[in-house]
């Protein structure tokens, strides 16, 4: 035959170590994704590239015009 005692004060703080527990267990499980997506989305590639990209239209481009006459025959076609 067995003989327990009942002791409040200890079964409160038990209930109260495995509430604890549950929650740093619980903490972690949802920090480390937290981190882990939060690791792969900031300060991406394409983002620091966007922010390198310089887009600017030139004033003044002038306008190229060759000078080609192709009726003219070249020396090495007649060979």
């Amino acid at each position: 035959m067995k003989t327990t005692f009942s002791n409040k004060s200890g079964d409160i703080l038990e209930i109260a170590n495995q509430v604890i527990y549950s929650a740093k267990v619980l903490a972690i499980g949802l920090f480390i994704p937290f981190l882990f997506v939060f690791g792969i989305t900031y300060h991406t590639d394409k983002k620091v590239a966007q922010e390198e990209i310089n887009v600017s239209k030139h004033q003044g481009i002038t306008e190229n015009h060759s000078t080609v006459d192709f009726g003219k025959a070249l020396s090495d076609q007649n060979s």
